[in-house]
């Protein structure tokens, strides 16, 4: 390999490389940039890198021959690169980059054009500290394991829940109110992570479904690290396809969008 695209994220850094006609993919957490470093230089000493993400000029400073590329275009222009790779799709769309926190971006792969929308701190960083505080997990993976047993209905107060008895005005399903149900002391630490994944969920999509419509489009592609083994983020974020007008699309590589928009512009 003679060029590596790196994207140094706030929570993980990825890395993206071709050899023998093959895309590979690697991640590091991002407070193990020096091992990230150490193990590129041991593997490909003379390649180019190109760097983007939050942490690009740290990297900058440990490895020679780096290059920063802009983090927006490095993740818009991945994305779109996915979109056509993994979908056999063009055309604009709403871009939701679900890192540390999350960004959207309006994106047209075809003019080579695209725009920062609006941003929210909900996000795998959100996951990670809240996950912390409210289980005591300290792995994402853990959380995320926990987070499956739990039942969001014992800590969450639904729409449903409003009218007792009587038919809502909208799904019941919904959520009235985050953490505000009837907390009688039998609710588990697992229903607490479940409720806070699905409200990082409806967090992202009421914004993501806004931008869409204001920006006339209906697709929304998702990417970012924290949906990687994260089935219940991505099926939250789909929950809503029959009262709004969107169509989710999840890219499977798309965690390493910004390396691989690196890598585009090398």
């Amino acid at each position: 390999m003679n060029k590596v695209g790196i994207d140094a994220g706030g929570s993980l850094t990825k890395v993206v490389f071709h050899e023998k006609g093959r895309r590979h993919y690697k991640t590091f957490p991002s407070r193990d940039i020096n091992q990230m470093s150490q193990w590129i230089q041991w593997l490909s000493p003379s390649s180019e890198f190109y760097v983007t993400g939050g942490k690009a000029g740290l990297v900058k400073k440990i490895l020679n021959n780096s290059t920063e590329i802009s983090e927006f275009k490095a993740v818009c222009e991945g994305s779109a690169h996915l979109l056509a790779e993994e979908h056999a799709r063009q055309g604009p769309f709403i871009l939701a980059n679900i890192g540390t926190g999350t960004s959207f971006f309006w994106v047209n792969q075809e003019k080579g054009e695209y725009r920062r929308l609006l941003g929210t701190g909900m996000g795998g960083g959100t996951i990670m500290g809240l996950g912390k505080i409210l289980s005591g997990k300290v792995s994402f993976s853990e959380i995320i394991s926990e987070a499956k047993s739990g039942n969001r209905e014992n800590v969450d107060l639904l729409v449903k829940d409003l009218y007792e008895g009587e038919e809502p005005p909208i799904p019941g399903f919904l959520t009235a109110a985050n953490f505000a149900g009837d907390l009688s002391g039998e609710e588990t630490p697992n229903d607490s992570l479940r409720s806070m994944i699905n409200m990082i969920a409806e967090t992202i999509i009421l914004l993501a479904a806004r931008a869409a419509e204001t920006e006339g489009i209906k697709t929304i592609v998702f990417t970012g690290g924290a949906l990687s083994g994260n089935p219940l983020l991505k099926s939250d974020l789909s929950q809503f396809v029959d009262i709004m007008e969107y169509e989710p699309v999840f890219l499977e590589n798309g965690a390493f969008a910004g390396a691989i928009g690196s890598l585009i512009n090398s």
